[in-house]
């Protein structure tokens, strides 16, 4: 288990990286447009490492915690990075860090027994996640946004709008649940547990008591 701790650590250590660069890249006069399809925005595993966070980290803090903190760095490496509090903390914000917990959750029962590959359970529940996020993040957006017609009308545009960027998080979530729940990245942390050296075992309390009593009676 330490071994997937471990993993997923360095996990979301590449994730803060991959959602800084462009933002460092805008510091050397590359402009990268986030509508622009030349770079990979949102291609991120965050949501496919909140499933495996929820799927294989044993302590709940860290469960939660792990996912949430990483969106937190982020987004504070963000402002730091732009001098802009709200491109890394917009108001409806906290929404991003919900629907993270939910994917969380939606993890915990890939780490049982099934008839269905992981693999594909994990697809299916990060599909689920990613719907969860484009639903719900859109719909704040939506609501009370004087650039939006507020009626239904409004609202589909809305998402309309917001589809070239939920397509690249889908994509991502599919590649990266497919790759972390796959039987090769289980083998590599299940190999790295057992190369793991293990304790060495001490001698019970109980049993060094009653030697010390025999050998008292002896004397």
């Amino acid at each position: 288990m330490a071994s997937r701790l471990k993993f997923m650590t360095g996990l979301m250590a590449l994730t803060v990286v991959l959602r800084l660069v462009p933002y460092f890249l805008t510091n050397y006069d590359m402009k990268i447009d986030a509508g622009a399809i030349y770079y990979p925005w949102n291609f991120s595993p965050l949501m496919a490492a909140s499933l495996f966070s929820g799927a294989y980290v044993t302590d709940r803090r860290l469960k939660f915690g792990l996912p949430i903190l990483t969106l937190l760095v982020s987004d504070m490496g963000i402002w730091a990075v732009t001098g802009q509090f709200v491109w890394g903390f917009p108001a409806d914000r906290w929404v991003a860090y919900l629907c993270l917990g939910m994917g969380v959750v939606l993890g915990m029962g890939l780490n049982g027994q099934s008839r269905v590959p992981r693999a594909v359970a994990a697809v299916g529940r990060g599909v689920l996640a990613e719907a969860l996020f484009f639903v719900v993040t859109n719909f704040l957006y939506f609501w009370g946004n004087s650039e939006y017609p507020q009626n239904s009308v409004g609202l589909m545009a809305c998402y309309v709008a917001a589809i070239p960027f939920a397509g690249r998080s889908f994509v991502s979530t599919l590649c990266y649940s497919l790759l972390l729940f796959s039987p090769l990245t289980d083998r590599v942390t299940r190999r790295a547990t057992l190369r793991q050296p293990a304790l060495p075992s001490k001698r019970p309390a109980s049993a060094s008591s009653a030697g010390l009593y025999n050998e008292a009676k002896i004397q």
